[in-house]
Parts: C-alpha cells; sequence; structure tokens
C-alpha cells in the first residue's frame, strides 16, 4: 500500500491503518512538510506532530481527517508529485530527499489585494481582468481574438442581443465588458448561490473556459457527474459543500487539467506558464480572505 496506488485505487483506510505503514507514513510527512502543514521529521513514526499536520491538511481542503481516501490521496500526488521514500538499511534512517515535484510554483505577479467587503462581482472582475489584459489575437489561441477576455463571438452576440450593428472587439468599452461579464457569465453560472472565494474562483473559470467548463469543473470538485448543467444535483450537492475548502480544490482541478491539456496538445505549451501563473495567484487570492 502506498501513496500513489490509494490514489488510483478506490479504498479509503483509517488513520489507524496508515499508521502502521512506515513507508506510506513517511511519505506523508514529507508531503505535508512540502504542502506547508509541518508534520516534522520524515522518520516513518506517526506522532503528534504528523496527527496534527495531517488534520490541518484535511481541515484546510475539506477531507475528512481520520481516513486517507483516494481523492485526498490524489490531491497530494497532483500537488507536490511525491514519491514512496526509500527505506534506509540503518537503524535509524536519515529523513529522505524529497523528491521534485512534477511543476513547482513559478513566480507570479503580486497578488491583488484582498478587498474586506463589497460587491463579490466586482471585486471578481477586478482579478479576472487584471489577468485578461487588452486586445490579443494569438493565431495558436483557440479563442482568437479577444479583448479583455471577451471573444469576438461572445462580443458580436452580445451586440446582435443589443440590437447593435456588429464591430471589432478590439473597440469594446468598459460598460460592455462589465455587463458581458456580469449578465453571460456570472449569472449563467449561478455564482450568486456561492460563498465568496468559490464565487470568485467559478467566475474567473467561467471566463477562461465557458459557463457549461465552469459547472464541468464544479461538478468535478463536488464529487458528481459531470455534465456541464446545473440543476437540481449540482445545487444539492452545492449546498453540501459551499466552502473555502471547496475553492482551493477547484483551483488544483484547473492546475491539474492545464498539464493534461498541455501532455495532449504540445501546441498549447506555449500558454502553460502563463495559465499557471493564474491559477496560482487565484488559489492564493482565495486562501488569503479571511
Amino acid at each position: 500500500m502506498d501513496l500513489q496506488a490509494i490514489a488510483r485505487g478506490q479504498t479509503t483506510y483509517p488513520i489507524s491503518t496508515v499508521q502502521q505503514n512506515r513507508a506510506l507514513v513517511q511519505c506523508l510527512q514529507l508531503s505535508l512538510n512540502k504542502m506547508g502543514f509541518s508534520a516534522g521529521s520524515a522518520d516513518g513514526i506517526w506522532g503528534s506532530q504528523t496527527s496534527t499536520a495531517y488534520r490541518s491538511f484535511a481541515d484546510y481542503y475539506g477531507f475528512r481527517a481520520d481516513e486517507l481516501s483516494p481523492k485526498a490521496a490524489y490531491f497530494i500526488v497532483s500537488s507536490v508529485g511525491v514519491q514512496v521514500p526509500t527505506p534506509t538499511p540503518t537503524p535509524t534512517p536519515a529523513p529522505p530527499r524529497p523528491a521534485p515535484a512534477p511543476a513547482p510554483p513559478r513566480p507570479a505577479p503580486t497578488p491583488t489585494p484582498v478587498p474586506q467587503a463589497g460587491n463579490i462581482f466586482s471585486e471578481g472582475l477586478r482579478f479576472s481582468l487584471r489577468w485578461e489584459g487588452g486586445y490579443v489575437n494569438n493565431p495558436a489561441d483557440y479563442g482568437g481574438e479577444t479583448n479583455k477576455g471577451v471573444t469576438t463571438a461572445t462580443y458580436q452576440s452580445y451586440r446582435r442581443r443589443k440590437g447593435l450593428s456588429p464591430q471589432s472587439v478590439r473597440h469594446i468599452t468598459d460598460a460592455e465588458v462589465h455587463e458581458i461579464y456580469r449578465d453571460m457569465y456570472w449569472k449563467p453560472a449561478q455564482c450568486e448561490l456561492m460563498v465568496r472565494p468559490l464565487a470568485i474562483v467559478h467566475l474567473d473559470t467561467a471566463i477562461n473556459f465557458g459557463v457549461g467548463g465552469a459547472t464541468e469543473f464544479l461538478q468535478e470538485t463536488l464529487g458528481i457527474g459531470v455534465d456541464g448543467s446545473f440543476g437540481p444535483v449540482t445545487r444539492n450537492a452545492l449546498s453540501r459543500a459551499n466552502t473555502a475548502a471547496t475553492a482551493r480544490r477547484y483551483c488544483q482541478a484547473r492546475i491539474d487539467y492545464r498539464y493534461k491539456r498541455v501532455s495532449q496538445d504540445p501546441s498549447q505549451r506555449v500558454f502553460l506558464q502563463g495559465w499557471l501563473n493564474r491559477d496560482n495567484d487565484l488559489l492564493r487570492y482565495i486562501s488569503n480572505m479571511t
């Protein structure tokens, strides 16, 4: 039994069982230390410091503290790229050298200060627009011509509904940007049902992936069937997990997807660092909320 095998399987192990596996405990200690939850020396002994670190990890990310589930194991593996430590033959082994993560966090622009009050939609939109930038028309970007994150197709659809003649998204106004994101992203994505950190993550994802894509990310994070439709099942699942911990797991799901997308389509690698910078900044942003 090792962390990778648990992540790939379907069996949930009680912590009392995990404690008996010294190599697994070592692996968890290394991983928790990398994630910022101090488990002490990676000696394979489940002491009070390791217990406190695991409980803090579980509480922070919304897992159960009395068990190690496949979802929790997968989250740890995908976060730090942990490998099974190699046991040493000495009676008192030295802590194993931490395994390198597959993609260590990269520097991002200075995180946006978190307001303590105000309109959540406006706050979320400020965060997203900080990353969307201005007019872009990169031939390698499947989104095509965009300005402040609004594609030509979205802009023309908006203008048709308003009875306006088509024009290049290069000429979009700030008022139009605000109305498009409110009426075509925030409201259809049901962001108003969510607590502040989750609403901001969901809005930014809808802007990145479309409303249906954001709903799929949310459903995956909630552990329900993924169909991109925000129906009664999704509402019920959200009502049980409408928390900051869900928002943090949602961010990690985005990070995991970025790597998967690049592995499937190497032409998109040119965008990977920018995507990761944005996802990591979003995770930091919501994690600093009080």
